[in-house]
């Protein structure tokens, strides 16, 4: 039995609804007799979930059934196998099984689960998973994690980078989250965790690790730019490492060994000196910051140019923009949308964020740029305007940036962009970044009358 056994209800639970849903959704696709590339993105996505679930809390049966099953809609997705009446069935079967293991007291370690394996595999046809011979270790030797060449082209073939990242999760730090599994949750909200182990190697490899948290190995698959990766997982960017070419990648995961000061001679010295494990997470910056004392007015003054400043950047076309990084709560990869009627052209719909319906409206359409179509690299930012959460999608995210008082102007004349919608222009590295107020153009009260 997992050695997590205690978040295994928890995972039961999430993965009844997940195949719930799947089974829903092949009856949709059987209905239309057609694979929906919408349909089938979401239960690659949900098999993907309980595969990965299964994986870290050790239930070996359910992990390899998903496996198997995900193996399946990852060659659908890319157009390398068709959805048959044939693989239909076996899926199915696959769902009831996963079902009746996650139902059990044992949540499937007494199951013979062969036959089962046996019939996805024949669903595969020339395509079969590669063998554990032809894994190519991406990482350094002892890490217990790898990545094999299909998985990594079909990621690419995606447009997503791909990271290996090595880290502690610390959930006295991580406050956003109760759980691992919730943490696993949100992160998969801007990307796609591939393979995670718990390395306890680590612990002995790498003396930032106390041993008081889960040490994790993971691989990571996203649209983000690596300083965003280490952003949203609230680690230092040395601990993201992108895997450019799996065949001549031999990295060394190396990460600097802290080393404790002389002059430091007591336990609580040392602990006052060392940074935390992992940093917080974007809705808990400004606690870190010790701004969660501000009085009101202060607060309510989220655009005023102060000595040191810091944006979250990102693309619509050529241009780079700004927000305020204290006003962003999460990135998250595109979204179902559930539309309204009678709504505003730029107001695209409503998404579901762990309960709170939040209203979700496209960057381009509000300022009245030319429409484009989304695609991978398409962002939905979480942010809060005036205690309210609002979703702002944007062609992509560019970084997080930091600007002195100095190195913002006052904006000029603007034909697309009205004055009352930029604090300045940030000049950094040679480049111009346009500071909005996003309150201003967001501002709900106004669109909501």
């Amino acid at each position: 039995m997992s050695e997590f056994s205690d978040l295994i209800p928890e995972f039961v639970e999430e993965s009844l609804e997940h195949l719930k849903n799947i089974e829903e959704d092949i009856i949709i696709i059987i209905e239309q007799g057609t694979a929906d590339n919408e349909l089938i993105n979401r239960v690659f996505r949900a098999v993907h979930s309980i595969k990965e679930g299964a994986s870290f809390l050790g239930l070996k049966n359910i992990e390899q059934l998903s496996h198997r099953m995900e193996d399946i809609f990852n060659l659908v997705r890319n157009d390398d196998l068709e959805f048959t009446s044939r693989i239909s069935s076996s899926v199915l079967k696959s769902v009831d099984k996963l079902q009746e293991m996650l139902e059990s007291s044992g949540v499937g370690d007494s199951f013979d689960i062969s036959a089962d394996l046996k019939d996805l595999e024949a669903c595969l046809g020339e395509k079969p998973p590669m063998a554990a011979a032809e894994k190519v270790t991406a990482v350094e030797v002892g890490s217990a994690i790898g990545l094999d060449k299909y998985t990594f082209m079909s990621l690419k073939k995606q447009g997503k980078k791909v990271y290996h990242i090595q880290f502690e999760l610390m959930e006295k730090e991580n406050r956003n989250y109760s759980t691992p599994l919730e943490f696993f949750r949100e992160i998969e909200k801007t990307g796609e965790v591939v393979q995670r182990t718990v390395d306890m190697e680590l612990v002995l490899r790498d003396d930032s690790f106390t041993g008081e948290g889960i040490p994790l190995n993971i691989i990571y698959a996203t649209v983000l730019e690596k300083d965003l990766v280490a952003y949203i997982f609230g680690i230092e960017d040395e601990r993201v490492v992108e895997l450019r070419d799996l065949s001549k990648v031999e990295e060394i995961f190396a990460v600097p060994v802290k080393t404790v000061p002389a002059d430091l001679e007591s336990e609580a010295e040392i602990e006052e000196e060392e940074e935390p494990a992992v940093k917080p997470m974007a809705a808990e910056i400004r606690v870190e910051m010790g701004e969660e004392d501000e009085d009101e007015e202060e607060e309510e003054d989220i655009d005023e140019i102060r000595d040191k400043n810091e944006y979250l950047t990102f693309l619509v076309g050529e241009e780079e923009y700004g927000i305020g990084i204290t006003q962003v709560l999460e990135i998250m990869t595109l979204q179902e949308i559930t539309k309204l009627p009678h709504a505003e052209v730029f107001t695209r719909g409503v998404i579901n964020l762990r309960g709170d319906i939040v209203p979700v409206y496209d960057f381009r359409l509000r300022l009245q740029f030319e429409e484009r179509a989304y695609d991978n690299h398409t962002i939905i930012l979480i942010v809060m305007i005036r205690e309210k959460k609002v979703g702002i999608v944007v062609d992509r995210v560019s970084e997080v940036i930091q600007l002195n008082r100095d190195q913002i102007t006052d904006a000029p004349q603007m034909q697309q962009i009205p004055s009352e919608f930029v604090i300045g222009i940030g000049q950094k590295d040679g480049k111009f970044v346009v500071l909005l107020k996003v309150s201003a153009i967001f501002n709900i009260d106004e669109m909501a009358a």
